[in-house]
């Protein structure tokens, strides 16, 4: 039995029909699906109200603290002192963007996982993912209460 080896121009071949399968992945909108399947590759780590969290200000190290609030487009550490905005929620971090100076802000639970991040935003953003449903949920709990305040407010009104 004869044991065959790969040339350059086998594995360029394999290469240009694995570009192929893609582009027809992509033209038929699976891009999706797609990113998901990727974006599977990388760690899951939820990070919830109450967890200790590694903040990273414009790619540096700026201090471990924990969430002592979640809301849907911020958070709040030091017993709801300071408010970090909340733009996308990852796979295993959080990240925002200031309005006021363009601040980048990075919300992680391990430092190691600190060198996926570019990697996931990459994969965001190429393939079109959506916020993770179990990281960083918001607490609607005040939410609700507003809304029934109101509710009851509209109710006790006569016309």
């Amino acid at each position: 039995m004869d044991v065959t080896t790969f040339t350059l121009w086998d594995y360029l071949l394999l290469a240009m029909c694995f570009i192929a399968l893609m582009a027809v992945l992509w033209a038929i909108d699976a891009r999706g699906w797609i990113g998901s399947k990727v974006a599977k590759l990388l760690p899951f780590a939820t990070i919830q109200q109450g967890d200790k969290v590694h903040i990273y200000l414009n790619g540096e190290y700026n201090r471990t603290a924990t969430l002592s609030k979640v809301a849907v487009d911020c958070v709040y550490i030091y017993d709801s002192a300071i408010r970090l905005p909340l733009s996308h929620r990852g796979r295993f971090y959080g990240i925002g963007v200031d309005a006021a100076d363009g601040s980048h802000v990075v919300f992680i639970t391990r430092h190691r996982h600190y060198r996926l991040i570019r990697v996931a935003e990459l994969i965001r953003k190429v393939f079109g993912l959506q916020n993770e449903d179990g990281n960083l949920n918001p607490d609607y709990a005040e939410y609700e209460q507003l809304v029934s305040d109101v509710a009851e407010e509209g109710e006790s009104d006569e016309c």
